[in-house]
């Protein structure tokens, strides 16, 4: 389209700036896991696969990290995906992740109050953050 149209390389249609902005939307409210359903009962076993899986993760100067499962009335302590690690989300295009990361970090600002955003205490939003500067290469400056 921006051939045809004669536009420079590079340009962006206001919708194709709506589907980047939408997708990345859809990803951060998966990262944080808005609308997950909460535990009705506490989970245990008897593997050990719980410890072994916690411990598997970075972890921040606290000891936390993204892979400490809660199990009693939601499945991770901190809401939000430790698939924020891998190669895939590290891979997205600049534009994108650029995106992401401003939501996210909107998203975890104290002061956002979208209802999509409410299952994220105070505590939650707090340590998230924490735990994503000291364990996340590549965070955006200032983030």
């Amino acid at each position: 389209m921006v051939k045809a149209f004669g536009e420079p390389p590079g340009t962006r249609f206001d919708s194709s700036k709506r589907r980047i902005e939408s997708a990345a939307d859809e990803l951060v409210q998966a990262l944080l896991f808005c609308e997950e359903s909460p535990l009705i009962a506490p989970i245990a076993g008897t593997s050990g696969f719980a410890q072994r899986f916690s411990q598997l993760g970075p972890k921040d100067t606290k000891g936390r990290s993204l892979r400490d499962l809660d199990l009693q009335t939601r499945l991770f302590k901190y809401p939000c995906s430790y698939l924020i690690y891998s190669e895939s989300f590290d891979s997205l295009p600049t534009e994108v992740l650029h995106i992401v990361w401003q939501k996210l970090g909107s998203a975890l600002s104290m002061e956002n109050n979208s209802k999509s955003y409410a299952h994220l205490s105070a505590e939650d939003r707090i340590a998230i953050r924490e735990i994503l500067r000291t364990t996340k290469t590549n965070l955006p400056t200032g983030w």
